[in-house]
């Protein structure tokens, strides 16, 4: 048993050996063809310093090109047979690039949450995502990216390092991930990007307008307009997930909306001229009664409670 253990655990050493082996020598093939691109300059970056193994790794790659390199026609007196081996070994590492990566292409599911449920998912890649009640999202790992799509809801992102890109897709735009979290709130297609850490390069899908979004910002946009980058409260994470709602001026119809993510009874507006009825302050989540009390104290509107569900009327 103890040497089948033994066994077990060399062969777990050897793959993330492996996987490190892979890591290094595509980022050094993107790196040399990245063309002075910042943000894969970035990546790269954050890959390096995550560990020491990745910085051995890519030194080790480095060192076999180089070698590769200097053995030219010129240098005829080297024998054949090392010049194979050499570049044999950097065709292994793409060989064994493509093989790992194998596991997870063609990844395709849909993740839809009920009214008042959250939901916390760990994807293949190490990344996790938390989804908020009455959201569809759908993820699409491919070869050559991560990609997700949040058609409507919510969801906060934790992404982990890796090779292929970290892309979610909102409304009218797309959200490249250069950091670690992030927030999505997609409200019929007006999408709130909140970043806490990292950043998030935003692009706009109609007109290919790009922003790019540090820790601590957060912007809005919807069918090619998007808004100025303001500051978000601070926090590791999203006020949602600790129970709360954070709304600084924030459109009554807006607020309507995020309540009946959370809540099944319905709330409606009897006059579409609420909609844009202002609201600003911290609520509990679960305490639906007490919101709407509050709504009512605020803001010159009736709570009328219906066979249907509650209606805000003019007051």
């Amino acid at each position: 048993m103890t040497a089948f253990i033994q066994k077990r655990d060399d062969l777990i050493t050897q793959n993330r050996n492996e996987e490190t082996t892979v890591e290094a020598a595509t980022w050094f093939v993107r790196i040399r063809n990245a063309q002075n691109d910042e943000t894969d300059r970035l990546e790269f970056d954050r890959w390096l310093s995550a560990s020491e193994a990745h910085r051995r790794e890519y030194a080790h790659i480095e060192r076999l090109w180089g070698a590769l390199d200097a053995l030219s026609p010129q240098s005829g007196r080297q024998p054949r047979s090392k010049r194979r081996a050499l570049a044999a070994g950097l065709a292994l590492c793409a060989l064994i690039s493509l093989t790992v990566l194998q596991a997870e292409i063609g990844v395709k599911e849909q993740s839809t949450t009920r009214i008042g449920e959250s939901v916390h998912r760990v994807l293949a890649d190490g990344s996790t995502i938390d989804i908020d009640g009455n959201t569809s999202l759908r993820i699409e790992y491919t070869l050559l990216q991560r990609k997700l799509v949040i058609t409507n809801g919510q969801a906060f992102f934790r992404v982990a390092p890796g090779l292929r890109p970290f892309v979610v897709v909102a409304g009218d735009g797309n959200l490249r991930d250069i950091g670690t979290s992030f927030n999505v709130l997609n409200d019929h297609d007006r999408v709130t990007v909140s970043v806490f850490d990292g950043a998030v390069e935003v692009e706009l899908k109609s007109t290919s307008e790009k922003r790019m979004l540090a820790g601590g910002q957060q912007l809005t946009y919807t069918h090619g307009h998007v808004s100025a980058t303001s500051a978000i409260p601070p926090g590791n994470n999203p006020a949602w997930l600790d129970n709360r709602w954070i709304f600084n001026n924030a459109a009554l119809g807006e607020v309507v909306r995020h309540i009946n993510r959370e809540h099944e009874r319905p709330i409606t507006l009897a006059d579409s001229t609420l909609e844009e009825y202002r609201i600003s302050g911290v609520f509990e989540r679960s305490n639906r009664s007490g919101l709407l009390k509050a709504l009512g104290e605020l803001l010159p509107i009736r709570v009328v409670e219906t066979r249907e569900g509650t209606q805000l009327r003019r007051r």
